[in-house]
């Protein structure tokens, strides 16, 4: 026990600390931060330590090895009492760290800069106790011996002083960084400088005092460079002030913002290319390591870590990897986590030298995640009553007609048939018959129309409008090269009136020539609404209405066709696409059409989409085959930017000369160009725009460009490509920035519209909703003086037409768009431009399944077309939202689709166009610029594994049904089985709903009350986001379906959603329904009971009895499990999900599956296993793995995982193991029972897809009326065309009774766990690993709500069409 007296001799230390210098005694005032009391030590000269202290041994000897932090005034006008009393009356000198206010800026924040400060407390004072003499006596050095320092004393007060004159407007740094600026400024020299900052100390005295101080600095070689100073008594504190300094001068240049260098720039290399090529980065080489450990037994690597001392600052690390006992790699840098890096990267180098093949091996496994290893086991339990059903139903389908019917894909012992082999067989085109002299009387009507027009005085304007256009100046020129030439490349200016005059030109020509009968063009624009507004205004422009003379269009959804013989067609490039499908597979009719077109005009060719350079393949073939008939074609490719060396070398002439090029002046007015650097300050000037420039986001942009601006002159020297390039791509876009130019553009004058260019929806939307909330310098809520529009593919298109015509009075336009008025299209008295240069592109990475779309900057080539937008009707000025320097050093064109998305859907196209002669490879490698093979090979495989091809690379039954429907084929095979499963309503719009964007949304302000109104509309048993929409989706579509247009509008702003996007799902829903009527699926779908339907009204309205499933939750959940795969995820942690790709995923915050948003640890923890429709990396986090995010998930149960999930079922020794990575254990022979049964069902879908595609060869060879030519087509060689492979009457019906017995089963399954969960302990979604498992069932009982559950699960539900009625429980017999 500690004596009495040393006790009291602690206590008096600790009450009365004595100044080290004067030998007085000195009291402080309280501080309240708990750190506060590390400040100045006033210590007594030459006082030792009691030598009976136990504790002296484990004490610091020096006042520089206390760890102490900075301390913390209590508040901005804390003032310290002097306090003089001491034995001997001697007055105490001023501290080096003197009581201080704060300026005016520095109150208002909290006194920011009281965070660091050179004063002492009393409780300090105690805790250092003794000074400088503990354990050992020192004696301290005389003032005399010390060095001089150079003024003024950088105390806590000047630091801050200096930061806020620095600082000017830009946000404060966050306190964050100041309770701690020794961590920032470390991550910052690591990061940016590849070492640890060096901190140098000197004791001294500073000039004008006689205080003695230690002063450290700080040196960082930055551009500008950095010099930090600190003074404090205590050297620990003055080495935080002095961290202080140096952070604040970082973050005021703006360096502490700039992007993070790549790991290229860095001394230490964060990858490392192996033998083959191959580029190796931290991830890739631990996950290579994992491979090999796991493939050769042997444990987890161990990493030793050793720190080697070089000098008393400065030191590395080195990492040892040790693997069974043996050390086979190390590594070495300035932290612990860059040595680790370079000794995996070591061993993966070391491993491939030794064993290339291994390499090679894995590199392959993780094409296919089977790196990974399986996943944790998944239990699956069942009651023994459903387990006998399942078996039952399992034998009765297996007697059915259907399934002894069905095609054969493989080898077996007991298949009836062969699956007939597609050929490529199209019927022969024969031109059509008209009455004698019909085409001379139709050449001369045209030819009065046009002498009335030009007679006309009504039109007279009009015409002296076109003849002003530049490309009249050429007319005749161009239109003899044409004529003369099959393959025309017109290089046509901005404003030269290419678009509208050309298709006109070449019509009027063959009209004056007596002709006119004869010439019908089809001029394609890569946009829905630039058809529209083109043939609008060409119909204008020769007085025409649209689709009642010689001009109309055809897009999606929606078509006006012009009368045959002497006409122009406006099409988009997908609806050309479909109408050579038809001709070039199908033959027939649709041939002699196509036959009959004469010009196809390509305008925007530059845009490089893939169905242009799809289109462009096709082109080729086609102009070869009917130079082989002798009718002639003419391809005309028109651009204001495009790179005619390209193009005219993949068109040749007849002597294989490169084609011709023509080319037209344009008449556009100067367009000025601003750039950041031009228009930023005056915006810092406006007061009233300080709210901007102290937003995050804006600060961030801002301090990046000046970082990038910096970072291009030091890469011109050293050939620094990356930097050039611009490849911080991931920056968010500062929205209240654009929206503060638009107000400085409107300010400048008070006339002409602006058109505002922005990457997408969530900009444009968050752009309109800043101009709208009243924190502007202009009231653009006033309706008098300005409008806002909105161009968006989502926009209903009559509210986009809207911009094309006059507005009020002396009302000024926004109009927010994307790219979508880049080209073609132009908007009246357009006179300024403010562009955001970037664009949404998509980008898919085959070998991880991971489709993002990413915000890119545009190339040069995008950037000079929007400026252009503003020189059409006067001189006019654009406002960049860039720096000069990365205008400079844009690409010239961004990279084409077909390098950069999933290439599922173009494989498709190619098989329905079946080109003779030419596999799927082959076509595509005669692109203009062919896709890497491996994107061709992963999207055949993709297609293989959905069964849309077969192995030979044909057409499957399902897959030339799938090419009826406008979707993709994930969508479409879940709107078949929607139909066939009785419960269409609800797929059609889950279909719609998956293939377009979230109509949810969520502003900034308004997150927390938008996800709860998003999850309001979760159902409860299987949480889902699709199924989310769906209920919101129902309910407001109740309600418009009613006329209820308020109540509606009303609905869709109390639950943050799109009204454009919903309706855009309504019209989705209405062409899938047409679809399926016009592939047969309805004739075949509820027992063939309503093919009888009226087709007028099949457009919207869907029976009532492919309905009566529609409340079945675990169905739904299927129909989502189909249109998912393979993109399925089972939960390993708490947080963390396992795919078959990716060994750590996370769900995105914004799911209603996110933790957050769960309704209790039950429903959060039960479900293990989910789909989901994308993954999406957060490439902006800052580290070397960016976090992968699941993107609109689903729960799913493993019953309907295993029948409409899981794609390849193999039987193992304890269960069954899917897809390759997810094992599911659990009784093996009611697993047995659900994979037979799972392949019985998909045998009868096969027979089901082969019986719709010939009954609709049967329709065609019918008397029927024409077939649209937009119809796709199938292929069946001519031997097996006089078979009748029709499903039956009776296959029909078991087709019915089938389905309706597995939605029983699914059901009955789902309650059995509802109810389980009702009695049973909850259990941890983590999957169990342990080898053991129970085989106790579930007590058997009946389902609590049958067949229908209009109580129990499916509750959550309201369909809009028909009720869902009980089904009896047995089993169908077939």
């Amino acid at each position: 026990m500690m004596s009495y007296a040393f006790a009291i001799r602690i206590f008096k230390h600790r009450l009365v600390p004595l100044d080290t210098l004067k030998h007085s005694p000195f009291v402080v005032a309280s501080l309240k931060r708990s750190f506060a009391s590390h400040a100045t030590a006033s210590v007594q000269k030459n006082h030792t330590a009691d030598p009976n202290q136990s504790r002296s041994r484990s004490l610091p000897q020096s006042s520089e090895q206390w760890p102490a932090k900075a301390p913390k005034l209590a508040g901005a006008f804390t003032t310290i009492p002097a306090v003089s009393a001491s034995s001997k009356g001697t007055q105490r000198n001023p501290t080096v760290s003197p009581p201080f206010e704060m300026p005016s800026s520095s109150k208002s924040r909290g006194s920011l800069g009281s965070r660091i400060s050179g004063l002492s407390s009393q409780k300090d004072l105690s805790k250092r106790g003794t000074g400088w003499g503990k354990g050992k006596s020192k004696e301290q050095p005389s003032k005399s011996r010390l060095p001089a320092l150079d003024g003024p004393i950088h105390d806590a007060a000047f630091i801050e002083q200096e930061h806020r004159k620095n600082l000017g407007s830009r946000p404060d740094i966050k306190p964050m960084f100041v309770d701690n600026p020794k961590s920032p400024v470390a991550n910052f020299s690591n990061n940016y400088l590849d070492k640890q900052p060096v901190y140098e100390s000197v004791e001294g005295i500073v000039f004008g005092t006689s205080e003695r101080v230690s002063r450290v600095t700080v040196a960082l070689d930055t551009t500008p460079p950095v010099l930090g100073i600190g003074d404090h008594r205590v050297r620990r504190d003055a080495e935080r002030l002095a961290a202080l300094s140096a952070l604040y001068q970082l973050h005021d240049s703006g360096q502490l913002d700039k992007p993070k260098p790549s790991a290229s720039s860095s001394s230490t290399p964060q990858v490392i290319e192996l033998s083959d090529g191959s580029v190796v980065d931290y991830e890739r080489a631990r996950s290579f390591m994992d491979y090999y450990c796991r493939r050769y037994g042997f444990g987890k690597p161990d990493i030793e870590l050793v720190e080697q001392r070089q000098g008393r600052l400065k030191s590395t690390w080195e990492a040892v990897m040790t693997v069974g006992d043996k050390k086979i790699g190390m590594g070495s840098s300035a932290t612990k986590k860059a040595a680790q890096i370079q000794c995996y990267l070591d061993v993966a180098q070391y491993l491939q030298q030794c064993d290339p093949d291994l390499w090679k091996t894995f590199v392959e496994a993780s094409k296919t995640g089977k790196d990974l290893g399986l996943a944790p086991k998944v239990y699956f339990q069942i009651s023994a009553k459903l387990e006998d059903e399942i078996h039952k139903l399992s034998g009765d389908i297996k007697k059915s007609i259907l399934y002894r019917n069905r095609p054969v894909t493989g080898t077996g012992s007991d298949t009836p048939r062969s699956q007939p082999v597609a050929a490529p067989a199209p019927r022969p085109s024969y031109a059509r018959r008209f009455p004698r002299n019909f085409l001379a009387q139709r050449s001369e009507e045209l030819k009065e129309r046009r002498k009335s027009y030009l007679t006309n005085p009504a039109m007279e304007k009009m015409r002296n409008t076109r003849a002003a256009l530049p490309i009249y100046t050429r007319s005749e020129q161009l239109v003899s090269h044409i004529r003369e030439n099959d393959v025309t490349i017109c290089m046509a200016a901005t404003g030269s009136g290419k678009t509208t005059q050309i298709p006109q030109l070449l019509l009027d020509d063959h009209i004056d020539r007596g002709e006119g009968a004869r010439c019908n063009l089809i001029c394609t624009q890569p946009r829905r609404l630039a058809a529209l507004s083109v043939a609008d205004r060409v119909a204008k422009e020769r007085g025409e209405v649209v689709g009642e003379g010689s001009i109309g269009y055809s897009v999606r959804f929606e078509s006006k066709l012009p009368e045959e013989h002497g006409s122009v067609t406006f099409c988009t490039t997908g609806v050309l696409l479909k109408k050579l499908q038809s001709a070039m597979a199908e033959g027939g009719l649709s041939a002699a059409r196509m036959d009959e077109v004469t010009h196809i005009v390509v305008d925007e060719v530059h845009e490089r989409d893939v169905d242009t350079d799809l289109l462009l393949v096709v082109l080729k073939r086609l102009m070869d085959d009917r130079k082989a008939r002798n009718i002639p074609l003419k391809i005309v490719l028109m651009s204001a930017t495009i790179d005619p060396t390209l193009f005219q070398k993949y068109f040749p002439d007849e002597r294989g000369e490169p084609a011709k090029v023509i080319e037209i002046p344009g008449r556009t007015y100067p367009v000025t160009k601003h750039f950041m650097e031009d228009f930023i300050p005056a915006l810092r000037n406006n007061r009233a725009m300080n709210w901007v420039f102290q937003d995050e986001l804006v600060s961030k942009y801002l301090a990046r460009e000046e970082a990038y601006v910096r970072s291009c002159g030091r890469s011109m020297t050293e050939g620094n490509s990356r930097v050039l390039s611009g490849g911080d791509e991931e920056l968010d876009l500062p929205c209240p920035l654009v929206a503060a130019s638009i107000s400085h553009v409107l300010q400048r004058s008070d006339s002409g519209h602006v058109l505002v260019f922005l990457p997408g929806w969530d900009e444009i939307s968050a752009v309109q909703k800043i101009l709208l909330g009243g924190g502007m310098d202009i009231n653009f809520s006033d309706s008098s003086k300005y409008s806002i529009h909105l161009l968006h593919s989502t926009i209903p298109l009559a509210e986009q037409q809207v911009i094309f015509e006059p507005p009020p009075e002396g009302v000024r336009r926004i109009i927010l768009a994307t790219n979508i008025a880049e080209t073609s299209i132009t908007i009246p008295d357009v006179v300024y431009v403010v562009d955001a240069a970037r664009i949404k592109e998509q980008r898919y990475d085959p070998d991880r399944h991971m489709s993002s779309l990413i915000s890119a900057w545009v190339g040069s080539s995008n950037l000079n077309q929007r400026a252009g937008r503003a020189g059409r009707h006067r001189p006019g000025e654009y406002f960049g939202i860039l720096s000069k320097a990365r205008a400079a050093n844009l690409h010239p064109h961004p990279t084409v689709e077909m390098k950069r998305v999933d290439l599922s859907n173009v494989v498709m196209h190619i098989k329905a166009l079946s080109f003779p002669g030419m596999d799927i490879e082959e076509v595509l490698a005669a692109a203009i610029e062919p896709p890497e093979p491996d994107r061709v090979a992963a999207a055949m495989k993709n297609l293989q594994m959905v069964g849309a091809l077969d192995q030979g690379k044909n057409l499957t039954s399902l897959g030339k049904v799938l090419l009826q429907l406008p979707v993709e084929v994930q969508m479409g095979r879940l709107v078949l089985y929607g139909s066939f499963f009785r419960c269409l309503d609800q797929a059609l719009t889950l279909a719609a709903i998956l293939t377009n964007r979230d109509p949810f949304f969520s502003p900034m302000h308004l997150k927390v009350q938008a996800a709860a109104a998003k999850t309001k509309w979760s159902p409860s048993g299987f949480r889902s986001d699709p199924l989310t929409i769906l209920n919101a989706y129902n309910a407001w579509y109740e309600m418009h379906r009613r006329g209820e247009y308020m109540s509606a509008n009303r609905f869709c702003n109390d639950n943050f959603l799109s009204k454009p996007t919903l309706l855009l799902i309504t019209k989705i829903r209405g062409h899938l329904m047409q679809s399926l009527y016009q592939a047969g699926v309805i004739d075949v779908s509820a027992g063939g009971t309503v093919a009888s339907t009226e087709p007028r009204s099949r457009e919207l309205t869907v029976p009532p009895d492919l309905n009566v499933n529609g409340k079945s939750l675990p169905l739904l959940a299927a129909l989502i499990a189909i249109a998912s795969q393979p993109k399925y995820a089972v939960r390993t942690g708490e947080i963390t999900y396992r795919t078959q790709l990716d060994r750590v995923t996370f769900i995105h915050p914004a799911s209603v599956n996110h933790r957050k948003h769960a309704v209790g640890d039950n429903q959060a923890m039960e479900k293990q296993l989910y789909a989901f429709s994308e993954k999406r990396q957060n490439l902006s986090m800052v580290g070397s793995s960016p976090q992968t995010y699941l993107i609109t998930t689903t729960r799913l149960d493993p019953m309907t995982y295993m029948l409409f999930g899981a794609y390849e079922i193999q039987v193992t020794e304890r269960g069954l193991e899917c897809d390759g990575w997810l094992p599911i254990v659990g009784n093996v022979d009611v697993l047995d029972d659900i994979q037979r049964l799972k392949t019985i069902m998909e045998s009868c879908m096969l027979r089901v897809f082969e019986g719709i595609v010939f009954a609709r060869r049967k329709r065609r060879q019918a008397p029927t009326p024409q077939i649209s030519a937009l119809d796709e087509s199938e292929y069946e060689d001519e031997g097996t065309l006089n078979k009748d492979y029709t499903l039956s009457t009776t296959e029909i019906k078991e087709l019915d009774f089938m389905t309706t017995d597995i939605v029983r089963i699914l059901n009955r399954y789902s309650d059995e766990r509802l109810a389980h969960q009702s009695w049973s302990k909850p259990r941890t979604a983590t999957p169990m690993v342990s080898p053991s498992f129970s085989s106790t069932r579930y007590p058997p009982f009946e389902s609590r709500s049958g067949f229908s559950t209009p109580n129990g699960v499916g509750s959550a539900y309201s369909s809009r069409h028909g009720t869902y009625s009980h089904r009896p429980s047995s089993s169908r017999r077939f």
